[in-house]
């Protein structure tokens, strides 16, 4: 029943996303009757998402991540379920605030360089038989039969493994703490930290997004649909079993944050980062190509989506077989197509979105 109500949505739905007859096309790709917009507000609004969102987001992440090694390098001294406490919470807060960044991570989409420091150097979403292996790996490690070499083991998935194992209580999780354990969390937090710092000094002195608006709006407008599909994919889908590859088959340990149990905090970050970059610019840069109804469209279902994750009554994790599930991979769905409208509605190609085929 659940596969005819999800087959009978996604038919209602590209029913409904029929182009607006107010947009006119020029004939080429890029805004709408560029004679009719006005080119000094498309490049204030730019600018002032990447100044408001882009660069101040960076900035925050590398920030936490100097605090994140202080509170390592304090549980390292002195090891107590106080200062453990501590660096986790700092863990917690360095995660969230990387989630806004690699929401709008246009420099992966400027730069390869740039790509591989996101993919293989700080976030590494690894799962099933890759997560088996890094936690391995580690575990060895750990226990004195490995080293750290590997850009895997150096990440932000390593170090959530190294503060909180599989959610083990806190209790548990200081008698994990040997010395090895606690001078890899202080190189973990150091690495992810030198990483943000190059992500940030290419946003202030390298990236050429302000430079021309139609590039900018293809690298944005594109990331902006790709992280929504990864969201709905791979941090909702998998583990909620709504996906073909784990159909009916929910499982909490796919969930992103599944060890720190912050997977809900940090797709919430993301949409309130997706919502700020509409309210920061890109509803603007929409109504002066009349596809305002578009941009409309996309902010309603994100404040749907982030009431539906201030609904949960404590973790996804806890929750993730839950009819709430359900509904929130349902609005991010339509979230998606709403992208797409707008994509459309603007003039712009979008991207093939890269599916995991593993």
């Amino acid at each position: 029943m659940k596969n005819v109500y999800k087959t009978l949505l996604l038919l209602l739905l590209s029913l409904s996303f029929i182009a607006c007859d107010d947009n006119s096309y020029d004939g080429e790709t890029g805004l709408i009757s560029p004679e009719m917009v006005s080119q000094s507000s498309i490049n204030l609004s730019l600018e002032k998402i990447y100044k408001d969102v882009i660069l101040k987001d960076i900035n925050t992440t590398y920030e936490q991540s100097l605090l994140l090694i202080e509170s390592v390098k304090d549980l390292n001294e002195t090891n107590t379920t106080a200062t453990l406490l501590v660096a986790q919470e700092a863990f917690k807060s360095l995660i969230l605030a990387y989630k806004s960044v690699e929401s709008a991570y246009i420099a992966g989409r400027e730069s390869d360089a740039m790509r591989d420091i996101a993919e293989f150097s700080l976030e590494q979403f690894i799962l099933n038989s890759k997560g088996d292996t890094l936690f391995t790996d580690l575990q060895n490690i750990f226990d004195g039969t490995g080293a750290l070499y590997k850009n895997s083991h150096l990440g932000i998935t390593a170090l959530e493994y190294t503060l909180f194992d599989r959610a083990v209580t806190i209790e548990v999780m200081h008698t994990k703490m040997n010395t090895i354990r606690l001078a890899s969390a202080l190189t973990m937090a150091q690495t992810i930290s030198q990483n943000l710092l190059l992500v940030k000094n290419y946003y202030e002195s390298e990236s050429e997004f302000l430079q021309e608006s139609d590039a900018a709006m293809t690298l944005l407008l594109n990331q902006l649909v790709d992280n929504t599909y990864k969201l709905k994919e791979k941090r909702i889908g998998d583990a909620g079993g709504f996906t073909l590859k784990y159909q009916d088959n929910p499982d909490s340990t796919r969930l992103e944050y599944y060890k720190s149990v912050h997977s809900l905090e940090a797709i919430k970050t993301i949409l309130v980062t997706h919502k700020r970059i509409m309210e920061n610019g890109l509803t603007e840069i929409a109504k002066l190509a009349n596809a305002e109804s578009e941009a409309n469209a996309i902010v309603e279902k994100l404040s749907e989506a982030i009431a539906i994750c201030d609904s949960f009554p404590d973790s996804l994790e806890a929750h993730v077989a839950s009819t709430q599930t359900q509904e929130l991979y349902n609005t991010i769905i339509i979230l998606q197509m709403n992208y797409t409208s707008l994509i459309n509605g603007l003039n712009f190609e979008q991207d093939l979105l890269e599916a995991d085929g593993d």
